[in-house]
């Protein structure tokens, strides 16, 4: 059985199961596997964000406002 096919049968599963305590302790191992977003970044991501952390430090940043006003014709609908 593939990940696909196992994805639909525990969906199945949870979505006709009457029974709390089932779905508590399944919520539970699924709350228990998340992973923070900076685990899931590459290397390369996380060494773009320290440089642009360092930029910041320099004083090389865009206030957050000037960046909303300069790109706010493409932000707002």
């Amino acid at each position: 059985m593939n990940i696909s096919q196992q994805k639909v049968q525990l969906s199945k599963a949870i979505l006709s199961s009457e029974n709390p305590a089932l779905l508590k302790h399944i919520k539970a191992v699924v709350d228990s596997y998340k992973t923070d977003l900076w685990d899931e970044l590459s290397d390369y991501q996380k060494l773009c964000v320290a440089q642009a952390k360092a930029q910041l430090k320099a004083g090389k940043g865009i206030p957050h406002k000037e960046v909303m006003k300069k790109y706010k014709k493409w932000l707002s609908k």
